[in-house]
């Protein structure tokens, strides 16, 4: 199925030196870009947490982002477009799915939509439900825009890390629709599967230096040829590195023992003809040392690599693996008068890995809550919860380091074991 229209053969976008900077701390997150995307190209945009790729993807769109000061150009004839955000927007949670798919689409494509309810197994009669879009789970959410946007005509796609919410199936299903779509495709994404079944060309942002300096790269390869070639080119340039330092290493020390030698005899010689010519010689020594510094500054250097966050968790004694902390016996999960399961039978006991699986929808989170709640109550038990919208948890008022003191031991460094 194709959606919307497209026009082959154009450049979609230009842009040229495009930086972006953070006016909170005149940070740079994007640094001097420079690529032209062409119709029908699948562009990856990836790097790590906070290094700028939800804003370069808003920029992209031509959003007006008030915390960032934009500098360079960008060049588009792009007529109309589709966005799927990372969260659900504030202004869709109150909105009922009647509304959404009847008041305010004038320009959806009706025939488009029921056909994509079939395909991803979503009751069209829910379109004209009065269920606010927020009580959803977080992957029906995501379902219910993806079905919206793809009824409409586009000519860019963009989307912001849109696996995170979706079940194996529907990803499944995103990866062949993206591979077989003509328009032009601009998303971001942690997953390596995802990236390496969709993406031809690759947009990296990297803060290295301490998350200090911007580093933006381009290439217009597959995910897995662009992973190649940075590891292909890391061990070369690594190896460069090395055998250039001991090269230098090596002519250095017979440098220093060629001056040694001459200040030696400098300091020994009484013979003022002597002395002339070993003053002449160290002339010639210092002058050499200068041209061996500038021939350190053009060696080649070690590539420079991303801070990697080191997690660990704290020496807690294990639960008994007997013992048996939730049993649940003919349970039911519902989600007001919807019911979600029926008859859920389940024991856990200390010390096991469960994962819950299923199709968006059937209550996993539900379920997951539900063992939360229970769980709490147990005061032999240290607890953690990391729930699928982290703004249940986060206090966005806190600085991260505010936010991280609150919780867990603290422990004191002194300022030098911190640098």
């Amino acid at each position: 199925m194709q959606y919307g229209h497209s026009r082959k053969g154009n450049n979609m976008i230009k842009i040229n030196h495009l930086t972006i900077t953070q006016n909170k701390d005149l940070r740079d997150l994007v640094s001097d870009l420079n690529i032209n995307i062409q119709d029908g190209e699948k562009v990856a945009i990836i790097g790590e947490e906070g290094n700028g790729k939800s804003t370069l993807l808003k920029t992209l769109m031509g959003e007006n982002l008030a915390d960032f000061s934009i500098r360079g150009e960008i060049q588009s004839d792009l007529q109309s477009l589709a966005y799927i955000p990372q969260h659900l927007p504030e202004e869709l949670k109150k909105k009922s799915l009647h509304d959404y798919f009847f008041l305010d689409s004038a320009d959806l494509d009706y025939s488009i939509l029921y056909r994509l309810a079939e395909e991803l197994h979503f009751d069209s009669d829910r379109f004209a439900s009065d269920q606010e879009i927020g009580s959803l789970s977080g992957g029906e959410a995501l379902k219910i825009q993806l079905i919206h946007e793809f009824a409409k005509p586009f000519e860019i796609l963009f989307l912001d890390e849109p696996s995170n919410d979706l079940d194996i199936e529907m990803v499944d299903w995103l990866k062949k629709q993206i591979q077989k779509m003509r328009q032009t495709v601009i998303f971001i994404s942690h997953d390596e599967d995802f990236l390496s079944q969709t993406a031809d060309t690759i947009i990296h942002l990297r803060l290295i230096k301490h998350r200090k300096e911007a580093e933006t790269l381009v290439e217009h390869l597959d995910y897995d040829s662009y992973s190649d070639q940075r590891r292909a080119n890391f061990a070369r340039q690594s190896q460069q590195a090395a055998n250039d330092q001991r090269a230098y290493d090596k002519t250095m020390e017979k440098h220093r023992r060629v001056k040694q030698n001459v200040e030696t005899a400098l300091r020994a010689t009484k013979d003022s003809t002597a002395g002339r010519l070993l003053a002449k010689k160290m002339k010639n020594v210092l002058s050499q040392e200068k041209r061996y510094e500038k021939v350190a500054q053009s060696m080649t250097q070690k590539p420079l690599e991303e801070e990697q966050i080191q997690l660990f968790f704290s020496d807690i004694e294990p639960l008994a693996a007997s013992k048996v902390l939730v049993r649940l016996e003919n349970e039911t999960l519902s989600i007001g008068e919807r019911i979600l399961a029926q008859g859920l039978q389940l024991t856990i006991r200390g010390q096991e890995k469960i994962g819950i699986i299923g199709p968006n929808g059937v209550g996993k989170s539900t379920l997951l809550a539900k063992l939360h709640q229970l769980l709490s109550g147990k005061r032999e038990i240290s607890l953690g919860f990391m729930p699928q919208d982290y703004l249940e948890t986060l206090q966005l008022d806190l600085s991260p380091v505010e936010f991280l003191s609150q919780t867990g031991h603290k422990e004191k460094y002194r300022k030098s074991n911190l640098t």
